[in-house]
C-alpha cells in the first residue's frame, strides 16, 4: 500500500504487496459513533473509476485455466486451500514484480504487478471456489520514493487462506478449527505482522494506491474520484483520509485539509502518517508553535508499525531532541521487540545524554538481535568502545 507525503515530507501509503482494520477497545463500543468529517469538495470533477466487481473480475480464460487446475483428478486428494497455494506458487515463477497496482485480471494475464495485485488475484481465485481468505498487514522496512514533491512509502500484506469448511452428511456446516496457509509474497527477515484488514479496507487499498499514483501524476480529478470510491467503502479509514488531506493541500485547499486532520486527531483515528503531515502543514504555514504542541500528540497515536516510530525517532535524534527520540525508539521496540535498529538508536541517544550504562545495555541488546554479521560486528565494536570509556 502507499502512503503519501507532499512538499518536504507529506506521506502517502502505497500498499505494494493496507489500510488496517482499527482495533476498538471495549469501552469505545459504548461511545457514540465518530462524527462525520467533511472531506468533499466541488473543486474536482468526479470521473468513472473501476467498480469493486472490476477489481476482482477474471476473464473467462483466466477462470477456466484456474478451475481446470483446481478440479483436476490429480488434485482430488489435496485440500482446496493447498490447491490454490500451489497454483499461486507456480504462477509466481517468472512473475514480473512491478510497482503497479493491477486488478485481478490484468495481474493474471500480464503475470505482473505489486504485492497488492497478487493479494487481489488470490482473493479472486478464492472467491471462485468458495474459499475463505483474510489479509494481515506486514510491517517491514519501508521503501521510499519521491516524485514531484510527493513521497510515497510502500508497505505489504499477507494472505491467509483457510481450508474448506467441513459439512456433515446432513449438509450442516461444522464449527471446527480450520488449518490455513499464509502466503507472504515478499518475505523478509525483518518483517513484523500487523493487524487484520477488513474486506472494506482491503478493497479501499486498491483505490488508495491508484489515487497516490494519480496525485504524483498530477491527475487530481482522478485521484479525488478514486478516494471518493474508497470513502464509500470505508469512511473512517485513516489512510484514505490522510490521502484526501494531502490532495486538498496540494490543490490549494489548506483549510479543508486541516479540517480532515483535526477531525481525525480529535476522534482518535489518527496515524503517524496523518499526524506527521498535519505538523508539516503547520510548519509550512508559519505556525511553528502549534506544530511543536502537536508533536506531543504522538504519544496518543496507536500505530503497530515499528518503522513509523523508528523514522520519527531518527528525525528527533537528528534535531537533537533526544528525550523525544528515546520515547519514539521505545514505541518502536514495543511494537517490535526484535528490531535491532531501535535498540541501536536507543544506545546512540543514551550516549548523547551521557547515560553510558543504559547505552551499553541497549547496544548489547542490538548486537544480540542483529541479523547481519556486519551489523553485529558494528554493534559489538561500539559496545567495546563504550566499555573501555567507562573503565577510564
Amino acid at each position: 500500500m502507499l502512503r503519501i507525503i507532499t512538499g518536504l515530507g507529506l506521506l502517502l501509503l502505497l500498499n505494494g504487496c493496507v489500510a488496517t482494520k482499527n482495533i476498538v477497545p471495549k469501552h469505545a463500543l459504548l461511545e457514540k459513533p465518530p462524527e462525520k468529517v467533511k472531506w468533499q469538495s466541488d473543486s474536482f470533477e468526479l470521473i468513472a473509476v473501476p467498480s469493486q466487481q472490476d477489481i476482482f473480475r477474471l476473464s473467462q480464460e483466466s477462470q477456466n485455466h484456474f478451475l481446470d487446475y483446481y478440479y483436476a483428478q490429480d488434485n482430488v486428494a489435496v485440500a482446496g486451500h493447498k490447491h490454490l497455494y500451489n497454483y499461486i506458487d507456480n504462477f509466481l515463477d517468472g512473475f514480473d514484480y512491478r510497482g503497479e497496482t493491477l486488478n485481478a485480471d490484468l495481474a493474471a494475464r500480464q503475470r505482473a504487478g505489486n504485492c497488492l495485485s497478487l493479494a487481489i488475484l488470490t482473493k479472486a481465485y478464492a472467491s471462485l471456489v468458495g474459499l475463505d481468505i483474510e489479509f494481515r498487514k506486514v510491517n517491514s522496512a519501508p521503501i521510499y520514493q519521491r516524485n514531484a514533491g510527493v513521497m510515497t512509502i510502500s508497505s505489504h500484506v499477507q494472505s491467509h487462506l483457510y481450508a474448506p469448511k467441513m459439512t456433515n452428511k446432513d449438509k450442516y456446516t461444522l464449527s471446527v478449527l480450520r488449518s490455513k496457509i499464509i502466503i507472504d509474497y515478499f518475505p523478509t527477515s525483518n518483517s513484523f505482522i500487523g493487524g487484520l484488514i477488513s474486506d472494506a479496507d482491503f478493497t479501499a487499498m486498491y483505490y488508495q494506491n491508484l489515487a497516490a499514483e494519480a496525485i504524483v501524476a498530477m491527475k487530481f480529478d482522478l485521484a479525488y474520484s478514486l478516494l471518493d470510491a474508497a470513502m464509500k467503502l470505508s469512511p473512517n479509514n485513516s489512510e484514505t483520509l490522510n490521502t484526501l488531506a494531502v490532495l486538498h493541500k496540494i490543490t490549494g485547499n489548506t483549510a479543508l485539509a486541516e479540517t480532515i486532520y483535526l477531525n481525525q486527531i480529535k476522534t482518535g483515528n489518527s496515524s503517524v502518517s496523518l499526524l506527521s503531515n498535519y505538523i508539516l502543514l503547520l510548519e509550512q504555514t508559519n505556525r511553528s508553535g502549534e506544530a511543536a504542541l502537536m508533536k506531543h500528540k504522538f504519544k496518543d497515536v496507536r500505530d503497530d508499525n515499528p518503522y513509523r516510530w523508528y523514522d520519527l525517532a531518527n528525525q528527533a535524534y537528528a534535531q537533537q531532541n533526544f528525550s523525544q527520540a528515546l520515547n519514539y525508539y521505545e514505541k518502536s521496540i514495543q511494537a517490535a521487540p526484535y528490531l535491532h535498529e531501535s535498540f541501536y538508536g536507543q544506545a546512540k541517544t543514551y550516549v548523547r545524554l551521557g547515560k553510558r550504562r543504559q547505552a551499553k545495555i541497549a547496544m548489547k541488546k542490538a548486537a544480540s538481535l542483529a541479523f547481519k554479521p556486519s551489523d553485529e560486528l558494528l554493534y559489538l565494536a561500539k559496545l567495546d568502545s563504550l566499555t573501555r570509556e567507562s573503565e577510564m
